[in-house]
């Protein structure tokens, strides 16, 4: 299962990207919340460090390790097109702090139509503007795009979760397991449709491919509508895992006696069962493709001997 480190490089990943233990190390480096206990000045260091490397103008030998490790909070703290620090909240490293309160209201609190709607909205609220500051200016969206995804994320995952729970309270009884139906399916739902309403134009548009080497060679829709395709689909299926995984992980603890019912101890338990989710079994979803995909054969105006890499997006 081991998949060691590769000599360091500016280009290419840190871990085997082909191996499923490789892409799941590279997903949890993504929303290592480490990378918020940095200070500015400490990223804009690892930025020179790795500005010098590029133009062989280092003050000093580095390891490879520590050259992947000011990669890494480079990555973790700079939009990759801007190079401006994201605001801190919308970091993929303060993904899981953000979450865990939103996963607890969404999954273990009680099944009231305001809790559904209140948490749904935070949980979208929080997307639009993880999108907005995560957004690619190679391909970049409106506001009037923004908007829409907001209102269109916002209002299907309401009125999904409201009517599912109905539904379901009315058919099956106040079932936890069944609930979890509800949020889950609209989050899924309302997740399709942000990603849908951000990304339409590259299946017309198309997105770029490169060779081996790296070289842009130009846009491709059959290399768009792979990438995007996949990734609806990790972004559909891993809402079921994700949200029934800590409602299982409490009710197996509540049968063996263990989980607190009341204060810390409950609080804690329940930020224990969200994490698991989390930082558990969101990246093996994520790790299910690779995040550089690779093509035989695109258009016929593409040519290469070794095939095409695109970057099929989050």
């Amino acid at each position: 299962m081991g998949c060691p480190a590769r000599k360091f490089s500016l280009t290419e990943t840190k871990y085997d990207q082909s191996k499923f233990y490789g892409r799941l190390k590279f997903f949890l480096s993504l929303v290592n919340p480490m990378g918020l206990l940095y200070t500015q000045a400490q990223a804009d260091e690892a930025k020179q460090i790795l500005e010098d490397y590029k133009n062989g103008t280092l003050k000093r030998q580095y390891t490879d390790e520590e050259l992947w490790h000011a990669r890494w909070l480079k990555e973790a703290v700079f939009h990759p097109d801007t190079n401006e620090p994201i605001l801190k909240i919308f970091r993929l490293s303060a993904f899981g702090g953000v979450n865990i309160p939103i996963g607890i209201g969404m999954l273990l609190s009680p099944k009231t139509p305001f809790n559904i709607a209140f948490w749904q909205a935070v949980n979208q609220t929080n997307n639009v503007g993880f999108n907005y500051c995560n957004r690619s200016i190679n391909n970049p969206f409106t506001n009037t795009q923004l908007i829409c995804s907001y209102l269109l994320a916002t209002g299907s995952s309401v009125l999904i979760g409201l009517k599912f729970d109905k539904f379901i309270t009315r058919h099956s009884g106040n079932s936890v397991l069944l609930r979890t139906l509800g949020p889950a399916t609209a989050v899924a739902v309302a997740g399709c449709f942000n990603l849908l309403v951000i990304r339409y134009r590259e299946l017309y548009e198309g997105i770029s491919v490169y060779d081996e080497n790296g070289k842009d060679l130009g846009k491709s829709k059959i290399a768009a509508k792979d990438g995007l395709s996949k990734t609806l689909a990790i972004r559909f299926g891993f809402q079921y895992p994700v949200c029934f995984v800590p409602v299982i992980t409490a009710l197996g603890m509540r049968k063996m006696g263990i989980y607190p019912t009341a204060g810390i101890g409950k609080v804690l338990a329940e930020v224990f069962v969200i994490s698991l989710s989390v930082f558990g079994v969101l990246p093996c979803c994520f790790a299910a493709y690779p995040q550089m995909l690779h093509a035989d054969k695109l258009e016929p105006e593409f040519k290469s001997s070794t095939g095409f890499w695109y970057n099929r997006g989050l």
